[in-house]
């Protein structure tokens, strides 16, 4: 059975306009999908593996393991300055002047790390809701590698007979809502940053220095400084009965091979996190200066119609509030660029007519 010419052409229409810009992309869909990959690898470890390994002298090893990763493994705080004395960071001899550093936090990372996937997801998700396919609408039908021409100067004069209209308020809502998005993306960059800082105990400061010795090629000096974030080695205490009923207090010395998978890939996430930051700053900074500059506006929109004048797009323009030229822009990302030549060819004809009535 063969397709008739319009089948045919509602098939090639079935790519989708891009609503985000690349950066608005990566940083929000990108990370959640990064972080959503790690959950899966941390859980699988965690839930499908051995996240803990306890020597101890019981004779209830099954008991200890369960026991030391539910209640928690600890670290003692004089060790880390003194390793004469210590097996391994943290480890060695108690000091019952000091706190123990209570280790806990591994129990939640999966959690953690699944909640900012859908945190980082949260703004493209609202953005696709308020956008309502709007710019899928009005370019749906030329998107398609291959169309009708009579199908292409249709919709081109339809587009033209819309864009020409006064949408102005409903141009800037959607301009404003896209405008609180890439925000939404630089705050939920700075508040991850600062929540892990918190969650890791110091996690940023620490990190810092743990990747420095990566440049200098210095193995010992990374385990030292990782290890004060994710220990491989800690120790843990329970308790049991002895022979007369008193409590008896034993120690174990537990190995976290989980924590050799966690450092890796939070030091990938350390380097991420921040370059999201820069690039979330930098694209906000990039909107605001297009709305306090219409002179930039019109060298955008050049970009995709390099054929036309500078003043004949800024004709255009001219009684065009940003959300107008935002949704303009945001076409011209999606069509040919020849046909968003003969658009803005046909814009300007019409604005040259509508002057041209005004005089008369």
């Amino acid at each position: 059975m063969f397709l008739s010419a319009k089948g045919f052409i509602k098939i090639l229409q079935a790519k989708k306009a891009n609503i985000y810009g690349i950066i608005f992309f990566i940083h929000s869909k990108g990370t959640a999908i990064i972080l959503w990959i790690f959950t899966l690898l941390l859980s699988a470890k965690q839930y499908f593996g051995d996240p803990i390994e306890c020597m101890t002298d019981s004779k209830f090893k099954n008991y200890v393991h369960s026991y030391c990763w539910t209640m928690g493994t600890f670290l003692i705080p004089s060790s880390t300055d003194d390793m004469r004395n210590e097996i391994a960071i943290g480890v060695g001899p108690r000091n019952f002047d000091k706190e123990d550093v209570n280790l806990r936090y591994y129990q939640w990372v999966v959690v953690v790390l699944l909640l900012e996937g859908l945190l980082f997801y949260a703004p493209a998700f609202l953005w696709e809701i308020w956008e309502g396919k709007r710019l899928e609408q009005l370019c749906s039908a030329v998107v398609a590698p291959l169309i009708a021409i009579d199908e292409l100067e249709k919709h081109k004069n339809l587009m033209k007979e819309y864009l020409s209209k006064d949408n102005k308020n409903t141009h800037q809502q959607y301009a404003m809502k896209y405008f609180i998005c890439e925000f939404l993306n630089l705050m939920i960059s700075i508040g991850n940053i600062i929540f892990l800082h918190f969650f890791l105990d110091g996690f940023w400061s620490k990190y810092m220095k743990a990747l420095y010795t990566i440049s200098f090629d210095n193995w010992h000096l990374w385990n030292q400084h990782s290890s004060q974030i994710f220990p491989k080695m800690a120790k843990c205490t329970f308790y049991t009965f002895g022979a007369s009923g008193s409590i008896k207090i034993n120690d174990a010395l537990c190995m976290l091979p989980l924590n050799v998978l966690n450092e890796k890939l939070f030091a990938f996430l350390w380097i991420w996190f921040v370059l999201m930051s820069i690039l979330a700053a930098h694209k906000l900074l990039y909107r605001l200066a297009s709305i306090a500059f219409p002179t930039m506006r019109v060298h955008l929109i050049r970009i995709n119609a390099r054929h036309m004048a500078v003043q004949d797009i800024r004709q255009i323009l001219a009684k065009k509030c940003y959300g107008d030229w935002f949704l303009l822009y945001k076409l011209s990302r999606n069509v040919n660029p020849h046909f968003f030549q003969d658009l803005m060819s046909a814009l300007l004809l019409n604005e040259k007519r509508e002057v041209v009535r005004s005089k008369v």
